[in-house]
């Protein structure tokens, strides 16, 4: 019998595509095997075939319409990998691992790919320990997340675990202070807080916000402020200023000099 095909737009689970994302597959071993666009003339989808074959894994032109069905017509630019599960950080070990400076991000019901991916992108620029996100679909990161985080969600440090207010009450015991992202009434200025040296950050998605049961868990409520005429930013972004509002009162340790 025939392999069946996936219906377009119904991504597998184990794939990364787009240059950047394919890129970072091969960097982390991640990937198992690569499919570029027979016809490219893409120099860089061209030089990742070539650093697949040298790693002796299975490189096969194909036509546009098999990239665009196993991408679920996604942004492929000629290029895809079949890659290996991304394993979970345990958040535990993590916390208890952390210095007196550390950053946690969860993320609570936030589930659009281009969004998840941005705030990975912004979580390893900042240095976040962790990253806490719910299970989807079965898979811990999905194709569009790869995509959207230009790859970075392959060492990006996510941990998964069965619920939020689990990771929080973990969080807390390893002596965390939790902040919930959220703009309604009592909320503190985000760039007058005092952010603690060990944060546990909650920011959720922008049509619900932070769950109840998590901002009675909180310790903190900041908001970022705004113009009165913008009801809200994007969770990506509001995150990414969140979080480097944190690292501005907690800056990178300064490098070692020699000599």
């Amino acid at each position: 019998m025939a392999r069946l095909r996936p219906k377009p737009n119904s991504t597998p689970d184990d794939i990364a595509y787009g240059v950047n994302a394919v890129a970072m597959a091969l960097e982390t071993g991640h990937a198992k095997s690569l499919l570029y666009y027979r016809e490219t003339a893409n120099e860089r989808v061209l030089a990742l075939a070539e650093r697949a074959r040298e790693a002796g894994l299975r490189v096969e032109g194909v036509d546009a319409r098999r990239l665009d069905e196993l991408s679920g017509d996604g942004v492929h630019q000629g290029v895809l990998a079949r890659v290996r599960p991304v394993e979970p950080v345990d958040l535990k070990a993590v916390a208890k691992a952390a210095g007196r400076q550390s950053l946690v991000l969860l993320l609570d019901r936030v589930t659009d790919p281009q969004n998840v991916g941005a705030i990975l992108r912004t979580a390893v620029a900042v240095g976040a320990d962790a990253i806490v996100l719910p299970l989807r679909r079965g898979a811990l990161i999905t194709p569009g997340v790869h995509r959207a985080s230009a790859g970075l969600s392959f060492i990006a440090p996510v941990t998964a675990p069965q619920n939020l207010a689990q990771a929080v009450r973990t969080l807390k015991e390893a002596e965390y202070w939790v902040a919930a992202a959220d703009a309604g009434e009592g909320s503190e200025p985000a760039t007058a807080f005092d952010w603690p040296g060990r944060t546990a950050l909650i920011v959720g998605s922008e049509g619900e916000g932070v769950g109840q049961l998590l901002l009675r868990e909180s310790d903190f409520r900041v908001a970022l402020p705004m113009d009165p005429r913008v009801e809200s930013l994007n969770v990506a972004v509001a995150t990414g200023a969140l979080a480097y509002l944190w690292r501005r009162q907690h800056p990178f340790p300064a490098p070692a000099t020699g000599g």
